[in-house]
């Protein structure tokens, strides 16, 4: 039976990653991390106080051009390191295969897209202002709050599906695959830490 990787990645990720990589749907995967990518730009600029300057037609082009070029770089830099990463915890997954799993890994991101747009649309300018001295947002803390479950509620079921795709793709467990996003979380934040005690010492 067919599965439709919108619906099914919920109950079935599993099944639903590997008939996107038997039916080779690249093209998928490319167009959810793009949509993907414009959610996680808006997200960055929420609160910001960034590009207000510019008027609402280019401040939507540039999030639409910054969010598509930045799904693309996702879609590389995740499939090289869920590639790599897998192959060292014992798999045998393809860079093409890891390609095509990515997409249906982004979909609950996808999912938070129209909400956000929605909220950014209503709010306008203010949904991109900075908070006011001791405030946490510019929209109403209801809103905020309600944007900040949504998004961990999808962060959370997106580590699900990526562990149990990332399996797949490499023919071990969901439990592996979860190694390998908590491996890579281990080298970001230890990328980081070195680069932050690095600028510190180079300004003392």
């Amino acid at each position: 039976m067919k599965l439709n990787p919108l619906l099914t990645i919920w109950t079935q990720p599993k099944e639903t990653v590997q008939q996107l990589i038997e039916v080779n749907k690249i093209g998928l995967s490319v167009l959810l991390v793009m949509i993907a990518g414009i959610g996680g730009v808006i997200t960055a600029l929420q609160d910001s106080g960034w590009f207000l300057d510019l008027s609402p037609i280019l401040l939507i082009i540039g999030i639409l051009i910054t969010g598509l070029l930045s799904g693309l770089l996702n879609l590389g830099i995740s499939t090289l390191l869920y590639t790599g990463i897998g192959k060292l915890y014992g798999g045998h997954g393809k860079l093409r295969d890891m390609a095509i799993a990515i997409g249906p890994m982004m979909i609950p991101q996808v999912f938070v897209v129209p909400v956000l747009v929605i909220f950014a649309l209503y709010y306008g300018e203010r949904f991109f202002m900075v908070p006011e001295a001791f405030g946490i947002t510019s929209i109403s803390l209801g809103a905020y709050l309600f944007l900040t479950l949504l998004t961990a509620t999808a962060s959370i079921w997106s580590i699900v599906i990526s562990s149990k795709a990332i399996g797949v793709v490499h023919g071990f467990s969901s439990w592996r695959g979860f190694g390998v996003l908590m491996t890579l979380l281990g080298i970001v934040i230890l990328v980081t830490l070195i680069i932050v005690i690095g600028v510190i010492m180079f300004m003392f």
